[in-house]
């Protein structure tokens, strides 16, 4: 949904999203036919074209390929980086990069599977909103909290 819409217009309209695409369970998202796939397409708040929506409900199929290898799509993604969130510690907001090796090395990885719209820059972005990088600012109000959940002893899903 990053290439039609920025954080700011995704998280408007999380809600939206996640009935549209119920509850982002791959298991349903998957076995969405073309009356499902027009009806989200064709909503005028959702605002995304029938051939994002498409490709939605083919990554959710990859997603079920993954789980079916790994056991969940969480063991694959947290493979990536040891099972132990990267925790960066940037200053300014310039040093925080789009794209990073990791993300170039998993994209290209989605890509062999099937996934579609999985570049490096939307990768890492999802390394980010999943937990896998900390890019929070030194100086940010949350930086601290982030870190120490993301140091203390766990394990993924």
């Amino acid at each position: 949904m990053l290439m039609d819409h920025n954080w700011t217009e995704i998280l408007k309209r999380k809600e939206l999203f996640r009935e549209a695409f119920a509850g982002f369970d791959p298991n349903i998202v998957a076995k969405m036919g073309d009356k499902e796939i027009t009806d989200i397409a064709s909503d005028k708040e959702i605002m995304l074209a029938e051939s994002r929506v498409r490709c939605i409900v083919d990554n959710a199929k990859c997603i079920l390929k993954i789980v079916r290898e790994f056991g969940s799509f969480s063991s694959y993604m947290w493979s990536y980086v040891n099972h132990k969130p990267i925790i960066n510690r940037y200053r300014h907001p310039r040093n925080i990069p789009l794209r990073t090796p990791k993300a170039e090395v998993i994209s290209k990885d989605l890509q062999k599977r099937g996934f579609r719209l999985v570049g490096p820059v939307i990768v890492c972005s999802f390394m980010q909103a999943a937990g896998l990088t900390i890019d929070h600012l030194v100086d940010c109000y949350r930086y601290s909290e982030c870190v120490s959940l993301a140091e203390r002893p766990w394990r993924h899903i």
